[in-house]
């Protein structure tokens, strides 16, 4: 695309949008920054850009980013999720459970509560507890698949139950992956599709 021509803001998140569909993460940073630069703070172009730099492996980054969007935007449930996950894979463990814990205060039929709590679950090793939890948010979860889909891939790392002593290789090896942001890892299906924006 010609770089002299004028886009305004809204057209450039919707070409960022069509680019992180078609996995271009750079054209994506391009359109967003380019954005974001034009615009009044904007949470969700600004939740964008951090799901961009998290694909791209730029993970404190993209916590920056995380929260600045919930300092603009502090409704946006669907960031406050991303970015307790983001902590919880880095380790950041208390940090992971003060940013979910609005997430847990909210209504029973909320899904986001459900996959909050089951992340502050996870952390805690209470790993039934978690599969209950994130089962429950699934199930209630039917506006955003893809969301289904980070968590299954969660549930996928887990052991089959809390305390079986013989298992405590196997545990560990879930958590170091369940706490190494990478390539394969728990994060952002949803987000890539343009689809986490809620």
């Amino acid at each position: 695309m010609n770089p002299d021509i004028d886009l305004d803001a809204e057209e450039l998140k919707y070409l960022a949008i069509q680019a992180i569909s078609n996995e271009q993460p750079e054209q994506a940073i391009l359109y967003l920054k380019r954005a974001i630069a034009k615009a009044p703070p904007d949470g969700q172009l600004l939740y964008l850009l951090a799901g961009e730099h998290a694909r791209i492996g730029l993970y404190d980054r993209a916590a920056q980013g995380m929260e600045q969007a919930l300092i603009v935007a502090p409704g946006l449930h669907s960031a406050r999720l991303q970015l307790g996950l983001l902590y919880l894979c880095a380790a950041r463990v208390e940090q992971a459970s003060s940013t979910l814990s609005p997430l847990i205060a909210m209504d029973e039929g909320e899904p986001l509560r459900h996959f909050a709590l089951g992340l502050q679950h996870l952390m805690h090793d209470r790993f039934l507890a978690c599969r209950a939890a994130m089962e429950q948010g699934m199930a209630l979860n039917v506006e955003n698949p893809a969301l289904n889909t980070d968590m299954r891939r969660i549930l996928d790392m887990l052991p089959d139950d809390d305390g079986d002593e013989d298992k405590d290789e196997d545990k560990d090896e879930d958590k170091d992956a369940a706490q190494a942001p990478g390539e394969g890892s728990l994060w952002l299906s949803a987000y890539r599709r343009g689809e986490g924006m809620h």
